[in-house]
């Protein structure tokens, strides 16, 4: 059957769900790579803020181990670490190195420590002792990898929104456009031209596809106008022309 000039080919249905699910995936993996981007930089900034809130502690309390070592020597450091410690949550090391390489070590945590994973704060006294506190990681390791853990969990519960939301939001808006295709194709294929394309939003203030969908049923009324017009103009020359022969044949 050879095809008329109204006659287009039939479309592939298909081809527009691969192509929405393609740009729904394009969303979802711009709001995935920016939430990302919230997650790491959450996460280093409070690995950040917790590794300089250690510093700080650090950097206090040899102040003050060095001012009780300046009052009364290692007797009077050792009294007041395991006051403080009776007391404080967090535990940390204690040395005293002389000049002449005697060292003395207070313990404030009676298992023991990881040296590997312990961070120090020295302080030269004025007799040229050297004073160093130190505090492990552990703590801090224990709190990041919670964190860690969490932040997989929200990454993971983002991925499956953004999918998912990508996918809605896609096929929603593509809805509008399938809409007007098929009542385009359906005007070609059987010369109805009284199928309105349906209009969600409001007859003003709507996106563009529902102003163009407005426009596109204003431009079928418009042809309908004109055809009826046709039609009536066409209806007169055939009754004009009828008139004079069928007056000739009586006569």
């Amino acid at each position: 059957k050879q095809k008329t000039a109204y006659e287009i080919p039939k479309r592939d249905w298909s081809s527009d769900v691969c192509s929405s699910d393609l740009l729904a995936l394009w969303y979802s993996t711009l709001f995935l790579a920016s939430a990302m981007a919230i997650v790491l930089v959450t996460y280093y900034l409070t690995a950040a803020s917790l590794a300089a809130r250690d510093q700080q502690v650090l950097r206090a309390k040899t102040g003050d181990y060095a001012a009780a070592y300046l009052r009364g020597g290692v007797g009077v450091l050792t009294n007041t670490v395991r006051a403080e410690q009776a007391v404080a949550p967090e535990r940390l090391f204690v040395r005293v190195i002389g000049r002449g390489g005697v060292e003395a070590v207070v313990l404030s945590n009676p298992e023991g420590w990881n040296l590997s994973r312990l961070e120090l704060q020295s302080a030269q006294l004025p007799d040229g002792t050297i004073l160093q506190v130190g505090k492990s990681t552990e703590a801090r390791d224990e709190i990041l990898q919670r964190l860690r853990t969490a932040l997989t969990l929200v990454t993971i519960l983002i991925l499956a929104c953004a999918l998912g939301g990508g996918w809605m939001a896609t096929r929603s808006a593509m809805h509008p456009i399938r809409q007007l295709t098929q009542t385009v194709r359906g005007i070609i294929d059987t010369g109805r031209t009284d199928v309105r394309v349906p209009v969600s939003g409001p007859p003003r203030g709507g996106d563009a596809i529902d102003e163009l969908s407005i426009l596109f049923n204003a431009m079928l009324d418009r042809i309908n106008e004109l055809m009826r017009g046709l039609k009536e103009v066409s209806d007169n020359i055939a009754h004009d022309l009828r008139t004079p022969i069928t007056a000739r044949t009586v006569g």
